[in-house]
Protein backbone atom coordinates (compact mmCIF):
# COMPACT_ATOMS: atom_id res chain seq x y z
CA UNK A 1 0.00 0.00 0.00
CA UNK A 2 1.27 3.35 -0.73
CA UNK A 3 1.80 6.64 1.26
CA UNK A 4 -1.13 8.12 -0.55
CA UNK A 5 -3.53 5.14 -0.42
CA UNK A 6 -2.61 4.78 3.14
CA UNK A 7 -3.64 8.36 3.97
CA UNK A 8 -6.90 7.73 2.15
CA UNK A 9 -7.47 4.97 4.30
CA UNK A 10 -7.12 6.77 7.38
CA UNK A 11 -8.98 9.74 6.37
CA UNK A 12 -6.15 12.00 5.46
CA UNK A 13 -6.03 14.28 2.32
CA UNK A 14 -3.86 12.59 -0.24
CA UNK A 15 -1.19 15.29 -0.77
CA UNK A 16 -2.03 18.29 -3.45
CA UNK A 17 -0.98 17.69 -6.39
CA UNK A 18 1.60 20.53 -7.95
CA UNK A 19 0.18 20.47 -11.45
CA UNK A 20 -2.17 23.41 -12.24
CA UNK A 21 0.51 25.26 -10.93
CA UNK A 22 3.18 23.97 -13.18
CA UNK A 23 0.71 24.71 -15.96
CA UNK A 24 0.33 28.23 -14.81
CA UNK A 25 3.70 28.96 -15.03
CA UNK A 26 4.02 27.20 -18.52
CA UNK A 27 1.43 29.16 -19.72
CA UNK A 28 2.65 32.39 -18.50
CA UNK A 29 6.43 31.94 -19.66
CA UNK A 30 4.70 31.25 -23.26
CA UNK A 31 2.92 34.45 -23.12
CA UNK A 32 5.96 36.47 -21.78
CA UNK A 33 8.13 34.78 -24.32
CA UNK A 34 5.61 35.83 -27.17
CA UNK A 35 5.30 39.68 -26.11
CA UNK A 36 8.71 39.72 -25.40
CA UNK A 37 9.36 38.42 -29.10
CA UNK A 38 6.70 40.79 -30.23
CA UNK A 39 8.38 43.83 -28.71
CA UNK A 40 11.55 43.07 -30.04
CA UNK A 41 10.45 42.39 -33.48
CA UNK A 42 7.97 45.41 -33.72
CA UNK A 43 10.25 48.45 -35.40
CA UNK A 44 12.83 46.31 -36.38
CA UNK A 45 11.88 43.68 -38.24
CA UNK A 46 8.23 44.70 -38.74
CA UNK A 47 6.66 47.91 -40.00
CA UNK A 48 4.52 49.31 -36.02
CA UNK A 49 2.13 50.59 -38.33
CA UNK A 50 1.37 46.73 -39.36
CA UNK A 51 1.21 45.42 -35.68
CA UNK A 52 2.16 48.10 -33.40
CA UNK A 53 4.21 46.79 -29.86
CA UNK A 54 2.90 45.33 -26.46
CA UNK A 55 3.29 48.81 -24.68
CA UNK A 56 1.63 50.45 -26.93
CA UNK A 57 -1.19 48.77 -26.56
CA UNK A 58 -0.81 48.45 -23.08
CA UNK A 59 -0.75 52.21 -22.44
CA UNK A 60 -4.19 52.06 -25.02
CA UNK A 61 -5.52 49.65 -22.38
CA UNK A 62 -4.68 51.96 -19.25
CA UNK A 63 -5.68 54.94 -20.89
CA UNK A 64 -9.06 53.12 -21.92
CA UNK A 65 -9.37 51.94 -17.96
CA UNK A 66 -8.59 55.83 -16.73
CA UNK A 67 -10.94 57.17 -18.58
CA UNK A 68 -13.72 54.95 -17.84
CA UNK A 69 -14.09 54.27 -21.54
CA UNK A 70 -13.69 50.36 -21.02
CA UNK A 71 -16.16 50.05 -18.44
CA UNK A 72 -18.80 51.80 -20.69
CA UNK A 73 -18.24 50.24 -23.65
CA UNK A 74 -17.60 46.86 -21.84
CA UNK A 75 -21.00 47.38 -19.55
CA UNK A 76 -23.04 48.10 -22.74
CA UNK A 77 -21.71 44.75 -24.50
CA UNK A 78 -22.26 42.58 -20.91
CA UNK A 79 -26.12 44.25 -20.81
CA UNK A 80 -26.93 42.97 -23.86
CA UNK A 81 -25.34 39.49 -23.93
CA UNK A 82 -26.75 38.98 -20.55
CA UNK A 83 -30.54 39.80 -21.10
CA UNK A 84 -30.33 38.38 -24.62
CA UNK A 85 -28.80 34.92 -23.35
CA UNK A 86 -31.07 34.66 -20.09
CA UNK A 87 -34.33 35.53 -22.12
CA UNK A 88 -33.43 33.34 -24.99
CA UNK A 89 -32.44 30.09 -22.96
CA UNK A 90 -35.53 30.03 -20.64
CA UNK A 91 -37.87 30.69 -23.55
CA UNK A 92 -35.75 27.96 -25.49
CA UNK A 93 -36.38 25.60 -22.36
CA UNK A 94 -40.03 26.63 -21.93
CA UNK A 95 -40.78 25.46 -25.86
CA UNK A 96 -38.88 22.52 -25.21
CA UNK A 97 -40.53 21.19 -22.29
CA UNK A 98 -43.93 22.12 -24.29
CA UNK A 99 -42.80 20.26 -27.43
CA UNK A 100 -41.62 17.06 -25.55
CA UNK A 101 -45.57 17.41 -24.02
CA UNK A 102 -46.63 17.25 -27.29
CA UNK A 103 -44.39 14.89 -29.40
CA UNK A 104 -46.33 15.51 -32.71
CA UNK A 105 -46.44 19.12 -32.58
CA UNK A 106 -42.53 18.80 -31.50
CA UNK A 107 -41.67 16.69 -34.81
CA UNK A 108 -43.78 19.19 -37.08
CA UNK A 109 -42.14 22.26 -35.58
CA UNK A 110 -38.50 21.33 -35.38
CA UNK A 111 -37.92 21.21 -38.82
CA UNK A 112 -38.85 25.01 -39.02
CA UNK A 113 -37.04 25.84 -36.15
CA UNK A 114 -33.85 24.01 -37.82
CA UNK A 115 -34.16 25.65 -41.13
CA UNK A 116 -34.80 28.85 -39.64
CA UNK A 117 -31.47 28.37 -37.38
CA UNK A 118 -29.56 27.58 -40.93
CA UNK A 119 -30.14 31.41 -41.40
CA UNK A 120 -26.63 33.60 -40.50
CA UNK A 121 -27.11 35.26 -38.08
CA UNK A 122 -25.57 38.05 -39.52
CA UNK A 123 -27.60 38.38 -42.16
CA UNK A 124 -30.09 39.17 -39.95
CA UNK A 125 -28.70 42.07 -38.12
CA UNK A 126 -29.47 44.55 -41.39
CA UNK A 127 -33.06 43.99 -40.70
CA UNK A 128 -32.95 43.91 -37.01
CA UNK A 129 -31.58 47.96 -37.64
CA UNK A 130 -34.47 48.63 -39.74
CA UNK A 131 -36.73 47.51 -37.18
CA UNK A 132 -35.31 48.39 -33.60
CA UNK A 133 -32.19 50.97 -34.79
CA UNK A 134 -28.81 50.91 -33.89
CA UNK A 135 -29.46 50.47 -30.17
CA UNK A 136 -29.37 47.60 -27.68
CA UNK A 137 -32.46 46.11 -29.24
CA UNK A 138 -30.71 44.90 -32.05
CA UNK A 139 -27.90 43.56 -29.66
CA UNK A 140 -30.32 42.18 -27.68
CA UNK A 141 -32.11 40.09 -30.07
CA UNK A 142 -28.90 39.08 -31.42
CA UNK A 143 -28.07 36.99 -28.68
CA UNK A 144 -31.30 36.02 -28.03
CA UNK A 145 -31.28 34.14 -31.01
CA UNK A 146 -27.79 33.03 -30.51
CA UNK A 147 -28.96 31.53 -27.23
CA UNK A 148 -32.45 30.07 -27.90
CA UNK A 149 -31.22 28.18 -30.95
CA UNK A 150 -28.81 26.49 -29.30
CA UNK A 151 -30.48 25.61 -25.53
CA UNK A 152 -33.43 24.40 -27.65
CA UNK A 153 -31.57 21.87 -29.87
CA UNK A 154 -30.03 20.73 -26.70
CA UNK A 155 -32.82 21.26 -24.07
CA UNK A 156 -34.87 19.16 -27.04
CA UNK A 157 -32.91 16.38 -27.57
CA UNK A 158 -32.19 15.74 -23.40
CA UNK A 159 -35.97 15.56 -22.39
CA UNK A 160 -37.14 13.67 -25.54
CA UNK A 161 -33.74 11.08 -25.12
CA UNK A 162 -34.76 10.36 -21.40
CA UNK A 163 -33.95 6.75 -20.66
CA UNK A 164 -37.45 4.69 -21.35
CA UNK A 165 -37.06 2.38 -18.10
CA UNK A 166 -36.84 5.44 -15.83
CA UNK A 167 -40.03 7.05 -17.25
CA UNK A 168 -41.95 3.27 -17.80
CA UNK A 169 -40.84 3.17 -13.56
CA UNK A 170 -42.89 6.74 -13.46
CA UNK A 171 -45.39 4.83 -15.45
CA UNK A 172 -45.66 2.33 -12.81
CA UNK A 173 -45.47 4.48 -9.63
CA UNK A 174 -47.92 6.70 -11.32
CA UNK A 175 -46.13 9.88 -11.35
CA UNK A 176 -48.13 13.11 -12.88
CA UNK A 177 -46.71 14.56 -15.85
CA UNK A 178 -45.06 17.57 -13.35
CA UNK A 179 -43.34 14.93 -11.11
CA UNK A 180 -42.05 13.11 -14.90
CA UNK A 181 -40.74 16.30 -16.54
CA UNK A 182 -38.61 17.49 -12.97
CA UNK A 183 -37.90 14.21 -11.46
CA UNK A 184 -36.71 12.58 -14.44
CA UNK A 185 -36.60 14.45 -17.48
CA UNK A 186 -34.93 17.74 -16.11
CA UNK A 187 -32.31 15.56 -14.49
CA UNK A 188 -31.65 13.35 -18.13
CA UNK A 189 -31.36 16.55 -19.96
CA UNK A 190 -29.37 18.50 -17.32
CA UNK A 191 -25.90 17.34 -18.91
CA UNK A 192 -27.29 18.58 -22.22
CA UNK A 193 -28.24 21.68 -21.36
CA UNK A 194 -24.75 22.17 -19.53
CA UNK A 195 -22.81 21.45 -22.43
CA UNK A 196 -25.52 23.99 -24.40
CA UNK A 197 -24.46 26.83 -21.77
CA UNK A 198 -20.69 26.00 -22.12
CA UNK A 199 -21.20 26.65 -25.84
CA UNK A 200 -23.86 29.08 -25.99
CA UNK A 201 -22.19 31.84 -23.64
CA UNK A 202 -19.40 32.74 -25.75
CA UNK A 203 -21.04 32.16 -28.89
CA UNK A 204 -23.71 34.94 -28.17
CA UNK A 205 -21.10 37.21 -26.75
CA UNK A 206 -19.50 36.87 -30.17
CA UNK A 207 -22.69 37.55 -31.83
CA UNK A 208 -23.34 40.76 -29.75
CA UNK A 209 -19.89 41.91 -31.17
CA UNK A 210 -20.91 41.67 -34.74
CA UNK A 211 -24.15 43.05 -34.42
CA UNK A 212 -22.04 46.14 -32.69
CA UNK A 213 -19.75 45.91 -35.76
CA UNK A 214 -22.87 46.75 -38.09
CA UNK A 215 -24.14 49.62 -36.19
CA UNK A 216 -24.26 50.85 -33.01
CA UNK A 217 -21.89 53.82 -31.25
CA UNK A 218 -21.57 51.68 -27.89
CA UNK A 219 -19.61 48.70 -27.13
CA UNK A 220 -16.36 46.48 -27.51
CA UNK A 221 -17.61 46.10 -31.31
CA UNK A 222 -18.06 49.35 -31.84
CA UNK A 223 -14.09 50.14 -30.32
CA UNK A 224 -12.76 47.33 -33.02
CA UNK A 225 -14.77 49.19 -35.55
CA UNK A 226 -13.77 52.77 -34.96
CA UNK A 227 -10.27 51.95 -34.44
CA UNK A 228 -9.79 49.90 -37.88
CA UNK A 229 -11.83 53.17 -39.55
CA UNK A 230 -8.62 55.96 -37.94
CA UNK A 231 -6.39 53.06 -38.78
CA UNK A 232 -5.45 53.60 -34.67
CA UNK A 233 -3.02 50.08 -34.39
CA UNK A 234 -2.87 50.26 -31.00
CA UNK A 235 -6.60 51.36 -30.09
CA UNK A 236 -7.11 48.30 -33.31
CA UNK A 237 -4.75 45.77 -30.93
CA UNK A 238 -6.61 46.93 -27.59
CA UNK A 239 -10.06 46.00 -28.66
CA UNK A 240 -9.13 43.02 -29.87
CA UNK A 241 -7.46 42.06 -26.33
CA UNK A 242 -10.74 42.85 -24.92
CA UNK A 243 -12.65 41.12 -27.01
CA UNK A 244 -10.02 38.25 -26.40
CA UNK A 245 -10.30 38.63 -23.05
CA UNK A 246 -13.99 38.53 -22.55
CA UNK A 247 -14.52 35.61 -24.56
CA UNK A 248 -12.33 33.72 -22.80
CA UNK A 249 -13.29 34.64 -19.27
CA UNK A 250 -16.85 34.00 -20.62
CA UNK A 251 -15.83 30.71 -21.43
CA UNK A 252 -14.05 29.81 -18.10
CA UNK A 253 -17.30 30.91 -16.70
CA UNK A 254 -19.66 28.32 -18.71
CA UNK A 255 -17.03 25.66 -17.77
CA UNK A 256 -17.39 26.42 -14.17
CA UNK A 257 -20.65 26.50 -13.83
CA UNK A 258 -21.29 23.18 -16.39
CA UNK A 259 -18.72 21.76 -13.86
CA UNK A 260 -20.66 22.74 -10.51
CA UNK A 261 -24.19 21.38 -12.39
CA UNK A 262 -22.51 17.94 -13.41
CA UNK A 263 -20.54 17.69 -10.06
CA UNK A 264 -22.71 14.76 -9.35
CA UNK A 265 -22.06 12.60 -12.46
CA UNK A 266 -18.62 11.05 -12.86
CA UNK A 267 -16.09 12.59 -15.04
CA UNK A 268 -15.07 9.59 -17.22
CA UNK A 269 -18.91 9.48 -17.51
CA UNK A 270 -19.60 13.22 -19.08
Amino acid sequence: MTVTELRVEVGQRPPRSHAPLARVAQHTLVVAAFLVLWQVASGRWVDPLLITDPISVGKQLWEWIEDGRLVFHLSFTLQALLIGFVAGSVAAFLLAVVFTELPRLGRFAETYIIAFNAIPNIALVPIFIVWFGFGIATKILMAYLTASFIVFIAAFQGLRNTDARYLELARILEASRWQVLVKIRLWAALPFLASAFKMALPKTALAVVIAEFLGSNRGVGYLVVRASNLLDIPALFAAVVVLTALVQVLSLVAAFVEARLLRWIPKEKR
